[in-house]
């Protein structure tokens, strides 16, 4: 079966005073999808205050990405990420909204 590239962006609004704890985790996740197979970029990108930070990702197929979501570091990671969220009081994530894929 042939599969096509796909690209990703999740919008996060972080809480004030917690960009520093949420910016470190998204690094180690960003620096794990760089060195993925089948990933062809990843990047954070943080606007100014009050903006949403966009987390991009575009990968050489679904199945790439699949197999990246499956590792047991992503995993492990995505549930520190979660777990630091709800330990927050408030949170650290205003609100996370998901993106479809988008065939490119």
């Amino acid at each position: 079966m042939h599969w096509q590239p796909i690209e990703h962006e999740l919008q996060i609004y972080p809480r004030l005073g917690h960009e520093a704890a949420l910016g470190a985790l998204i690094d180690n996740l960003v620096d794990g999808a760089r060195r993925a197979p089948g990933c062809l970029r990843c990047q954070l990108v943080a606007r100014d205050s009050g903006q949403p930070w966009l987390l991009q990702g575009s990968w050489k197929n679904e199945e790439a990405l699949l197999d990246y979501f499956a590792t047991p570091s992503s995993q492990l990671l995505g549930e520190v990420l979660l777990c630091h969220c709800r330990s927050l009081s408030g949170g650290i994530v205003k609100a996370l909204d998901q993106a479809t894929g988008k065939v490119a």
